[in-house]
């Protein structure tokens, strides 16, 4: 049957097709997500998710055949990753836990730990990637060095409620609040676990070594990469959690902008200052996102997953830059992938080489006449 079309409500939207192409690229030969916001304002100036489809296939009624392949796709093309899928979040978690302990004053920035390449705890063993050690390591260089042994024992000192009070302080465990045009479209929560939570659903106790878990973010943690983005972009701006805007004109109330997270300045400042080195020293784990001519931060992660025969890894990286002046923050996410700092950080550097070029070109463009 068919009906006579009738002219529907204009919406604007805030995604920047110049920056979506570069989320895009960034994710060409990968399976994951993208999400750039701007850090001020919370506007997705992109979210990819890769692999996708072409939506103009549907735009006259797509064939019941390509509908079958798209359904039956090993891939999943029409699962949104960016804000559907929630991954154990690696070390780009560590960053709460720092703000965790600072906030708590359980730590300074002077706090140290010893890493000989890996922390046990009863009969458990958390390696790091430096398998000769970091030796004594204090807060900032732990975040460059994303040293496991390091916050596995920041955790411990901190404690796992205070973890997952941050986390969720940071909007981690609950929906962003993103309006969605696309009916029918979920946005998952991701996972904050605590004790209360492991009780009723496990009906088991928490263990120090699920804090050591948690702290490196792996165990239960949850989180998708939209969350991700927006506490990037929290960090970035120095402390406020914004509501991701997605239309710009929703027709569904008034739009909630944001809050000031509960957490010190200062501790915000420590941890932006690790996040800088993460990319800006030449021994950094994310070196690899370094731009010339423009100064950035950010915090690699990789998670593990799959059993212990064929491991496979989830590899991450948010970042935000200008450091001083944030335009930009984002968050990637690589399914299968080496590393953080191998895999997605040269993908943050291709899209952050492309900002550039974008702003440049329309610098030129508007001194023009």
């Amino acid at each position: 049957m068919e009906r006579e079309a009738v002219l529907g409500r204009d919406i604007t939207l805030s995604i920047d097709w110049r920056i979506q192409r570069l989320a895009e690229e960034a994710l060409s030969d990968a399976r994951g997500a993208a999400v750039i916001v701007e850090p001020f304002s919370g506007e997705i100036l992109a979210m990819a998710s890769s692999p996708s489809f072409d939506p103009n296939r549907f735009g006259i009624g797509i064939d019941p055949e390509e509908w079958r392949e798209l359904l039956t796709d090993e891939a999943r093309p029409l699962f949104n990753r960016a804000i559907q899928a929630a991954y154990p979040p690696g070390s780009v978690f560590k960053p709460v836990v720092a703000l965790a302990a600072l906030d708590s004053a359980a730590a300074s920035p002077a706090t140290t730990f010893v890493c000989s390449g890996s922390f046990r705890i009863g009969n458990a063993e958390f390696d790091c990637w430096q398998t000769t050690g970091h030796g004594a390591i204090a807060l900032e260089k732990a975040i460059e060095q994303s040293c496991n042994a390091y916050f596995c024992q920041l955790g411990l000192l901190c404690g796992h409620q205070r973890i997952a009070d941050m986390a969720r302080e940071l909007g981690f465990g609950e929906r962003t609040g993103i309006v969605l045009a696309a009916g029918g479209m979920t946005e998952n929560p991701g996972l904050v676990p605590d004790e209360e939570w492991k009780k009723r659903r496990l009906r088991e106790g928490w263990r120090p070594g699920d804090t050591c878990n948690m702290s490196i973010g792996q165990g239960f943690v949850l989180a998708t990469p939209l969350q991700v983005a927006m506490m990037c972009a929290c960090l970035a701006n120095g402390g406020t959690l914004l509501t991701p805007r997605l239309v710009l004109n929703p027709s569904d109330g008034a739009y909630e902008a944001g809050r000031r997270v509960k957490c010190d300045r200062r501790a915000i400042e420590i941890v932006r200052q690790g996040m800088r080195d993460v990319i800006e020293n030449a021994s950094g784990t994310g070196r690899r996102a370094h731009v010339e001519g423009v100064e950035l931060a950010g915090k690699t992660g990789t998670a593990e997953y799959g059993p212990s025969h064929a491991r496979k890894k989830y590899t991450w990286m948010m970042a935000f830059g200008p450091y001083e002046n944030p335009r930009y923050a984002l968050a990637i996410v690589v399914e299968e992938g080496v590393s953080g700092g191998i895999t997605v950080a040269p993908r943050v550097a291709q899209i952050f080489r492309g900002l550039l070029a974008l702003e440049s070109h329309d610098s030129a463009a508007g001194g023009e006449g």
